[in-house]
């Protein structure tokens, strides 16, 4: 038979693999928070008197999004 066994090695080295890929992760996540509470003190700070206002808004929520789905897929892993 060529069936394979999974050692105790490549377990390590999946393990290892998940842990560097969560640890990118979530450091893209915490940027992406950082940028949200940014945006958020700009909004208040400013408000609709800004020119950029609703354009600011529409990127917090795009922002938004995006981490929570890549928060959603790093929970997959």
């Amino acid at each position: 038979m060529s069936d394979k066994l999974i050692t105790d090695e490549d377990i390590a080295d999946i393990d290892k693999v998940k842990e560097q890929a969560i640890a990118k992760h979530m450091s893209d996540i915490k940027i992406m928070s950082k940028l949200i509470l940014s945006l958020n003190e700009y909004l208040i700070r400013f408000g609709r008197t800004s020119n950029v206002h609703d354009q600011c808004f529409d990127l917090k929520q795009q922002v938004i999004q995006n981490r929570d789905h890549l928060q959603d897929w790093v929970n997959k892993i």
